[in-house]
């Protein structure tokens, strides 16, 4: 039993390391000796109640438990570049909606254009006409289909070649078929489900189970008797007819599951410590074949999910189907404390926090700006007050919430960093125009929050994962998320904020803005320097107990890696900073340039390390990133050589007026009188 269960293992895993080779189609996995039951169209829209149900199903991706809406969401966001399908019959669907089109009624959802190509040279590769397709479009798993052959073949021969070296063609060949891939698994994921096994070609089997057909989930219950079976007709020569009859069956079992392991739903019934990972059709049949078998409980849930896929044709029978299902695994969740969070994360993402706080920052924006324009109207200023205190409390709800569902300090990915500094950087700014009243600050918070939330979308849709993933090990601990991970990002916040102000400073000189008022830029200083002296004490103390966590974690202190080396320039950046003006050497001219060119130091080490790809802090490289960071150092270096030349220019001309009245002074004195 144990060699079986190993092969079996062993079969399921290279089926697993072979992605592109591997032949999903549905007439494949039923075989020659089963029957597939469900429906290929929808008869009718999901019912709003079945969608709700579905949506709040857990499932574990990742390694993480969330909702199956969740799980629907990032996936479509991959394949579709954006939340929502529509249809050739105008139908617009949910991922939810569109999630249970493809797991239960595939042959209507291939046909669905979610597959975003941004070169049509891609799709040209694998030998698939485009005469009717725009250079940027998207193309349903049926259209795909017909070059499908070539695009594994082609994704095979790129797969040899590093990312960094493939070309734009390239990259879209194997991401393309990588999307496809993953579309056929969820396709085919509940084949296992719709899948008669036919029994009755073997006169044991059907004394097992009484029947000449059996479902997936009855064999999974009785393996040890199908085993005890099998154990009888080896010792008996004359039976290998019936014995190949009974292997045909557990192979065929075998096939119909494999690749199920996507859609892991069923939760274990051990601790979650003891039993951390969740199980699909595939790794119970496993299980199975081990002496104790397989909880009764597991085949009861496998059972559900057949009657799930089986009365997809069935409105009212789906709805009781899904509503079985979630009474099933739901107190399953429950009972290992993996369920409590999952309505949080579905009223998150309902709220849509960060998106309308984005769109608030925005109208915060538009007020300001008005409010340059017309400094002397309070309802601008009131109006735009109000509206970035709104946007800022929205986006520290959206941050709470985070924490609150991952229990996890506000800090731990590369995704929260953006939305971190931003809610800081606009408190922080909030706090001085309540101090001083002078405007500057509250229209550099609402020019910060727009800033930082469309990046905050920007990487979310880039980088078309989860933004709550399973923590890598080296940021599995809290105290360290709630000390130096959270302290070295306020140091961001308050390093980028100063970078904003003293991009303000340099444009208006360079503009002529508030020419005549030498306090308006007096401010801007005090603003920028007391910003830097606040950044730097977050960023040195973050720093230092980096450090701590470095020698708790890998043994040492410190290793010169990019990302402590990143964190060291903005300790150094800023401390010149102060030191320089301390010192004289510079003036508030001075001040606000090296606190702009801060903000391109702080930009490489809070993003820039990353696209690096060595260290042990690369865990939250992003390919995408690289020209929207260059971007930012263009625009920042640029800003600073044009207010240097205006500089120049200014001292230069200034000079000489001062010297055409020496000149003309001493030729008056010259005079006789």
């Amino acid at each position: 039993m144990k060699i079986l269960a190993r092969t079996l293992a062993l079969l399921l895993a290279l089926a697993a390391l072979l992605p592109f080779a591997r032949a999903a189609q549905s007439d494949e996995a039923a075989g020659t000796h089963g029957t597939l039951h469900g429906p290929l169209q929808r008869s009718a829209p999901w019912p709003a109640e079945t969608i709700e149900l579905a949506a709040s199903l857990p499932i574990q991706d990742g390694g993480r438990i969330k909702p199956l809406s969740t799980y629907a969401s990032f996936m479509l966001l991959r394949l579709n570049g954006k939340r929502a399908v529509e249809t050739s019959t105008g139908e617009k669907l949910s991922p939810t909606e569109w999630l249970l089109d493809v797991l239960f009624v595939p042959g209507q959802a291939e046909s669905y254009p979610i597959f975003m190509v941004a070169d049509i040279q891609a799709v040209e590769a694998i030998g698939i006409s485009v005469a009717d397709k725009k250079k940027r479009d998207r193309y349903s798993a049926a259209e795909l289909r017909k070059g499908r052959g070539k695009l594994y073949e082609l994704a095979r021969e790129y797969e040899r070649i590093e990312e960094k070296n493939r070309s734009t063609v390239q990259q879209q060949v194997f991401s393309l078929a990588l999307n496809l891939d993953v579309y056929e698994r969820l396709e085919t994921s509940f084949d296992f489900a719709r899948h008669d096994l036919d029994i009755s070609g073997s006169t044991g089997l059907r004394k097992v189970f009484g029947a000449d057909s059996i479902r997936f989930s009855q064999l999974v219950g009785r393996v040890p008797e199908v085993m005890a079976l099998q154990r009888g007709l080896r010792s008996d020569t004359s039976a290998a007819p019936e014995l190949q009859a009974l292997n045909r069956t557990l192979q065929e079992a075998s096939s119909v599951s494999q690749g199920t392991g996507i859609l892991a739903l069923v939760p274990s019934l051990g601790s979650v410590k003891a039993e951390p990972e969740w199980h699909a059709a595939e790794d119970l049949f496993m299980r199975a074949f081990e002496p104790e078998g397989v909880d009764a409980r597991y085949v009861t849930a496998l059972a559900r999910l057949e009657d799930v896929a089986r009365s997809a044709s069935d409105m009212p029978r789906f709805s009781k189907a899904i509503s079985d299902l979630h009474g099933t695994v739901v107190p399953m969740a429950d009972a290992r404390g993996e369920y409590e969070k999952i309505g949080l994360e579905i009223s998150y993402y309902k709220a849509n926090l960060i998106t309308n706080s984005l769109v608030v920052f925005i109208l915060g924006f538009l007020l300001a700006a008005g409010l340059w324009l017309a400094p002397r109207v309070k309802a601008l200023y009131l109006g735009a007050s109000v509206a970035v205190l709104v946007a800022t409390g929205m986006l520290t709800a959206a941050i709470v919430l985070r924490c609150m569902i991952r229990e996890r300090p506000p800090v731990s990915t590369l995704y929260e960093t953006v939305l971190f500094v931003t809610a800081t950087g606009a408190l922080i700014a909030l706090a001085m125009e309540w101090i001083n009243r002078q405007r500057m600050a509250l229209s550099a918070a609402a020019i910060l929050g727009v800033i930082g939330l469309f990046i905050a979308n920007g990487y979310e849709t880039l980088d078309k994962k989860d933004t709550m993933p399973q923590l890598v090990a080296v940021l599995d601990t809290n105290f360290w998320l709630a000390t130096h991970v959270t302290a070295i990002t306020i140091g961001y916040s308050a390093g980028m904020l100063a970078a904003l102000i003293a991009s303000v400073y340099l444009v208006s000189k360079v503009l002529g803005v508030k020419r005549a008022d030498p306090q308006y830029f007096r401010n801007l200083t005090r603003m920028t320097y007391g910003t830097l002296c606040f950044g730097l004490i977050f960023s040195v103390v973050g720093t230092i107990l980096g450090g701590i966590w470095a020698n708790e974690s890998w043994g040492r202190f410190w290793g010169w890696d990019p990302k402590e080396n990143g964190a060291l320039l903005i300790c150094l950046a800023q401390i010149v900073v102060l030191h320089a003006r301390m010192g004289g050497y510079v003036r508030d001219f001075g001040i606000q340039m090296l606190a702009a060119f801060g903000g391109t130091v702080v930009a490489f080490s809070w993003f820039g390390v990353n696209l690096l790809g060595v260290g042990l802090h690369s865990y939250g490289f992003t390919s995408g990133i690289h020209t929207a960071l260059w971007t930012y150092y263009g625009i920042q270096w640029g800003l600073m050589a044009v207010a240097g030349a205006h500089h120049i220019y200014e001292r230069a001309r200034d000079a000489a007026v001062q010297e055409a009245l020496r000149s003309g002074s001493r030729e008056g004195s010259a005079k006789p009188s």
